[in-house]
């Protein structure tokens, strides 16, 4: 049976203030088994560049390869029209953002053996991370453990 997928939510058409981006609690960190990308300062992310993250992700990866988005852009941004004073009220929807904390997963891959002809310093996360406005940092999470932990009892 094939995994079950994740859809997005969609974005819902309101005006919403700017606000301030929360952090992750404490007690509950952003933590996946495999390889992920991580950001280290909360930011707005657009949808055009998740889009183009999920571009550069799918050419690297080819059709087979399975990654996870963990950010969706359902949060409205406005702007006013060029040369319209101020007052009049907020301007209309332009775009639409992902609100990304600090230490939220945001690409993922969800493999625990490395992927066959790519390195840990996986190639495309790196072209990711650059694209991305905030630092990232790449995160590779395995359950081994040292001595005989992880090979389990006999």
């Amino acid at each position: 049976m094939p995994p079950i997928r994740f859809k997005p939510p969609l974005p819902v058409r309101f005006k919403v203030p700017k606000g301030k981006i929360l952090p992750l609690p404490q007690n509950q960190p952003d933590i996946q088994l495999g390889k992920s990308i991580v950001a280290t300062r909360p930011h707005r992310v657009s949808a055009d560049q998740i889009e183009y993250a999920r571009k550069i992700l799918r050419r690297y990866m080819g059709r087979k390869g399975d990654f996870l988005i963990n950010v969706h852009a359902t949060y409205a941004v406005t702007k006013k029209p060029e040369g319209v004073k101020m007052g009049q009220g907020k301007g209309n929807i332009d775009r639409f953002v992902a609100r990304v904390p600090a230490g939220r997963v945001m690409f993922h891959v969800p493999s625990l053996n490395p992927l066959a002809g790519f390195s840990p310093n996986f190639a495309a996360f790196r072209e990711v991370a650059h694209l991305m406005p905030m630092a990232c940092k790449f995160r590779v999470q395995n359950n081994t453990f040292p001595g005989n932990l992880s090979s389990g009892r006999r």
